[in-house]
This record gives C-alpha cells, structure tokens and sequence, in this order.
C-alpha cells in the first residue's frame, strides 16, 4: 500500500497542561520490526481523561510529548525489514509495551514488566491512537480474527 501519504493529522500532548494539539506531523516510517497501521478504530476511556487534565496520577503513568489513545484496531500498511505480517491484515494493538528482558518478563508475568512502556501514554513511545496512523513493534499487535465484524455497532437499547 504505498498510497500512504507523507503528513497526517494526529492529536498530541505536548505539555504537562491541561491541553492538546490538533496538528499535521510526518507519517513514521517503521525501522526494524515496527509496523505502520491504519487507524481504523480508537477508543477513549477514564485514563485518557486523567491524561488530557494532567492529573496527579497522569503525573505517574504518562510521560510527554505523546499521542493518546491506547485502545486501537487498525489495518497493516507498511512493514520494517524485520516484521513479517502481512500488509492488509486487520490489528489490535497491545498498549503495555513489555521490555521481555526483566525478571517478571523472562517469568511470563509481562503485565508487570518493570520496564513497562505503554503505548498512548508516552512510555517508550510518543506513538497513540489518535492519530491516521501509527507505528507498532509487530510483538505488540494482535490479528483480528476473520470472523469479526470491521465496524462495531453500539447497542443502545438500554
């Protein structure tokens, strides 16, 4: 897919203030094992909100400058030398970037890395949802099985 343009619009946190930026920056181009998605799909929940106020706890958990937005699906478009996904396939992202080198990482207990990043919350990386694409190392993807829907309908007959 090299219709992929050179620019997109993407939302960022670049101070520790209540604030972000709606802007154009440069399309990453994935090194290694990163992968370029499509943002197809971005949730918000409670944690963007804190991260958005810069609360005492975003303090704790984030780091800036980054672009939010750590619940994600998207679709492959570009691959480093090293990732060997398949251009097209549809992604969940993984938003605790594990080191795989620590004690609880060698003891397959990656959820509490000790070097965690996370993704959309600026550790280890400035990369987030909110933005038309986005790059991902290939161990912190997900492919969307081929049984689920592309678009999700929200039910609202509560």
């Amino acid at each position: 897919m090299d219709n992929v343009s050179k620019t997109m619009k993407a939302l960022i946190k670049k101070e520790e203030v209540e604030s972000y930026e709606y802007t154009d920056i440069p399309v990453p181009e994935p090194e290694g094992d990163e992968v370029l998605i499509k943002v197809d799909l971005v949730s918000i929940c409670g944690s963007d909100i804190t991260l958005y106020k810069w609360s005492p706890q975003a303090r704790v958990i984030a780091t800036v400058p980054f672009i939010p937005g750590h619940e994600v699906a998207g679709t492959v478009v570009k691959c480093g030398p090293e990732a060997d996904i398949e251009i097209g396939a549809r992604v969940g992202v993984e938003n605790h970037f594990y080191c795989g080198d620590c004690y609880h990482c060698r003891t397959n207990e990656r959820e509490i890395c000790q070097h965690m990043g996370q993704y959309g919350f600026g550790r280890r990386t400035i990369h987030g949802g909110c933005s038309e694409y986005s790059i991902v190392p290939q161990k912190y993807l997900y492919k969307v099985t081929k049984g689920l829907s592309k678009f999700l309908t929200l039910n609202t007959d509560f």
